[in-house]
């Protein structure tokens, strides 16, 4: 008989982020070896998270559910923190279960932040902090999110990554059209590409500023994704052979990232600005079709990339260092990168989903987690 979990996520799809498809990922891979009852706050159609109201609503949804049904469950997983009252009222009706939290790397540095949200939510975490004995393991996505977390006073902090999206990209290359600005490009220049958020910490206008003045004319710059920061995008559609291509659909993203030169994930610390990349799904998604990766070294993407061996990882901020491998890239015979298959092959079976939920399953059982130590 399979065991039996309550499984509580805020975010969840249609909503679109991190957070969101490692819970999915999460509750499917759980799902293969347990009985997981979900109990999840579905985003909205358009792709944004839910509000706060909805957030509040949720949580007390949540936590009159087990009222009712906490002795049910000897195994509870909190997606994030926010949720830790309903663990706290778990405890209370069933003190003998196993419990564990999930936390993220916002989740540890969002009450830096000024404005009163940030200052009320540091408040909570506080009380979380207090309360963090009613966890059987605090679970952290990554290296530098435990560090956080333990700066924070948390205690137990184990580390498991997020796993590779089973369903992000299509195995095959699309015979869709792709953008026509790449597609010109095709067998000219040396294409670049980066996807994801346009949000200052992601690093596309940094890229496209400081390394794209420094290498070839002959190179070109792509840029997938969209952002709500209108004159982040106007600047960098103004750099220099610069595409921003907005949205594209994940068949096209896809073949994309095959017929890249260079993938990039060029993060870099932006001042005054309180976040963090607690992974980074981007580099995974990319080194597992064989893309060819360069990241930058900061935050958890370390933890997605295994230097040299699926990718490689530059210093952060460091354009001439940037702007140097992507010249030795464009020259024949010269080995940059991993061989693209192998790479493939070791991030699949790196971050496959499996073993992320043998991870907890054996954090859920007692005698299982003690064999492992």
């Amino acid at each position: 008989m399979k065991p039996t979990i309550l499984f509580l996520s805020r975010k969840w799809p249609p909503a679109v982020g991190g957070m969101e498809t490692h819970a999915f990922e999460l509750f499917a891979g759980l799902s293969e070896v347990a009985d997981v009852h979900p109990l999840v706050l579905a985003g909205r159609p358009d792709g944004r998270a839910p509000g706060l109201l909805a957030y509040a609503a949720f949580l007390l949804k949540a936590m009159v559910f087990c009222t009712w049904h906490a002795r049910k469950f000897e195994r509870l997983i909190l997606c994030d923190l926010i949720l830790f009252p309903t663990a706290v009222l778990h405890r209370c009706l069933n003190p003998g279960a196993r419990r564990i939290v999930y936390v993220h790397g916002l989740d540890l540095v969002y009450q830096q932040r000024s404005g009163l949200l940030p200052w009320v939510y540091g408040g909570y975490l506080r009380a979380f902090r207090a309360s963090q004995a009613c966890f059987s393991r605090i679970v952290a996505n990554s290296r530098h999110t435990r560090e956080l977390a333990e700066q924070q006073g948390l205690r137990d902090v184990v580390v498991i990554n997020p796993s590779l999206p089973s369903s992000s990209f299509p195995e095959h290359d699309t015979t869709a059209a792709l953008p026509l600005a790449w597609e010109e490009a095709k067998g000219t220049h040396f294409r670049i590409l980066y996807f994801g958020r346009l949000i200052p910490r992601k690093g596309a206008l940094w890229f496209a500023g400081n390394v794209m003045p420094m290498i070839a004319e002959r190179a070109r710059f792509y840029v997938v994704g969209d952002s709500s920061l209108h004159q982040y995008k106007a600047e960098l559609a103004a750099c220099a052979r610069t595409h921003l291509l907005g949205r594209v659909d994940s068949p096209r993203l896809a073949t994309m990232i095959r017929q890249a030169d260079v993938v990039v994930m060029p993060n870099v610390a932006v001042s005054g600005q309180v976040d963090v990349e607690g992974f980074g799904l981007v580099a995974i998604e990319t080194t597992a079709l064989g893309g060819r990766l360069l990241a930058a070294r900061i935050d958890g993407i370390s933890d997605a990339v295994v230097d040299g061996i699926t990718g490689r990882l530059l210093p952060s901020g460091d354009a001439e260092v940037w702007a140097s491998l992507l010249e030795q890239s464009r020259t024949p015979g010269t080995s940059v990168f991993p061989d693209a298959d192998s790479a493939a092959t070791e991030t699949r079976t790196r971050y496959a989903c499996s073993i992320q939920a043998q991870a907890f399953m054996a954090l859920l059982d007692p005698s299982e987690e003690q064999a492992q130590e």
